[in-house]
């Protein structure tokens, strides 16, 4: 099977003037006075979408963080951006924490209400799909928060026990889908701590006491990394292809990343990075995280 990874398209609108409390005002100072909203590019965005649905995949998962402030126009514009992929190829979402920036997106369930269709049976975390020989287990790691860390509610590891004792046998290969790392490029605990993942060893516990996952995928991150996490069975791949809509900055080497993996109930035989050169996404050169960015 042929599975399609995208992560932190980060879709910006202008918010609305009854939107701006809280930390979206901090965050709108940043983007449109600071210039953070240059990082992030609609041609990147689209060709993105293109390039997924020209690699044909039978499976797309999007690792959060489809908009920039969880604003309503701003969902409205990912659901636009993204129908394309979600009306011909199955998907599997689930939201970062730009998704849940402030406690209104969380409280009318905007990730539910857009998306919730490519969020599992309930529409929401966690949840445990299967396709063919692939399954996604996807976790909740965010949360409405000033800083930008996240935690793992309580129950939602023991929840995705109970999920995995559900899997047929033979049993397919799982991916554990989440938006936040586990560990840096260089394989040491994600940090710092105010954008990560504050209950990480609780994940990586579950990971070391269950042997029915056998690859980690997440976002956040905006310069993509690949490494694993060892356990007894053996190392567990854990990757980031890097943000998909991000700008083409090629005086800092910086821009959009996709990642695509050929994968069967055997193992995950292969990782493709593509990187945006401004106008198309092309292989990476000298292979998956050859360039280092």
């Amino acid at each position: 099977m042929r599975v399609v990874h995208l992560t932190d398209l980060h879709v910006q609108t202008r918010p609305q003037l009854g939107e701006l409390f809280g930390k979206r005002l901090l965050g709108t100072a940043n983007l449109y006075l600071l210039g953070r909203r240059a990082k992030f590019d609609p041609a990147a965005q689209r060709a993105a979408v293109q390039t997924a649905l020209e690699l044909e995949p039978d499976l797309v998962i999007i690792t959060g963080d489809l908009t920039a402030q969880g604003t309503v126009s701003e969902f409205a514009a990912a659901r636009e951006l993204l129908d394309p992929l979600l009306s011909r190829v199955s998907c599997a979402i689930l939201p970062g924490n730009h998704d849940l920036y402030c406690e209104d997106a969380k409280v009318e369930d905007r990730m539910g209400q857009t998306f919730g269709e490519w969020m599992g049976p309930k529409r929401r975390l966690p949840y445990l799909v299967q396709h063919g020989e692939v399954a996604v287990l996807a976790i909740e790691t965010c949360h409405p928060h000033l800083l930008s860390s996240g935690r793992v509610p309580p129950g939602e590891l023991q929840a995705a026990v109970g999920m995995l004792a559900g899997l047929p046998s033979p049993r397919p290969f799982v991916f554990l889908a989440l938006h936040y790392p586990l560990r840096n490029r260089d394989g040491a605990p994600y940090g710092p701590a105010t954008r990560a993942l504050d209950n990480a060893g609780a994940v990586e516990d579950f990971l070391l006491a269950t042997t029915k996952v056998d690859a980690v995928l997440h976002g956040h991150e905006h310069h993509g990394f690949r490494t694993e996490l060892p356990t007894a069975a053996g190392p567990i791949p854990v990757l980031d292809p890097g943000a998909s809509g991000y700008a083409f900055l090629p005086d800092q080497d910086r821009t959009a990343h996709l990642n695509c993996y050929e994968v069967d109930a055997r193992g995950l035989h292969e990782v493709k990075r593509y990187r945006f050169d401004g106008r198309q996404f092309l292989a990476e050169p000298g292979g998956a995280y050859a360039t280092g960015r």
